[in-house]
């Protein structure tokens, strides 16, 4: 996983690529934990390059997104792609995190396609 500054501020952009799954669970959801604590008010959570999305990596973006550090920061997942889309849509997670890069899928929570990243 890769951290870089966002283009808003107070944003930090963690870009994950490879496969998500059991193994590589308990570093992902630290290594985002870590993330989170540096992102200002946005983390957002770049899946673009993500090669294989199992529910380690479902189970992931919920830990992160629900964790106590989360509290009065937004995060935010970029997918452009059905592999994590898929599961995201089968979990009901696509309309419950703010989710952002599929064409032609509708937007999280907000409903709002138009925005790729708040």
């Amino acid at each position: 996983m890769r951290l870089a500054d966002g283009p808003e501020p107070g944003q930090l952009v963690a870009s994950v690529s490879g496969e998500l799954d059991a193994a590589s669970n308990p570093l992902l959801q630290q290594t985002l934990l870590t993330a989170l604590r540096q992102a200002e008010r946005l983390l957002t959570i770049d899946l673009s390059e993500v090669t294989f999305f199992g529910s380690a990596g479902v189970t992931a973006l919920v830990w992160v997104s629900q964790h106590p550090e989360a509290a009065g920061k937004h995060v935010g997942v970029i997918a452009t792609n059905r592999i994590v889309t898929g599961p995201l849509e089968l979990t009901g997670l696509l309309q419950r995190l703010d989710v952002h890069g599929m064409p032609g899928v509708s937007a999280g929570p907000q409903g709002d396609p138009g925005q790729a990243r708040r």
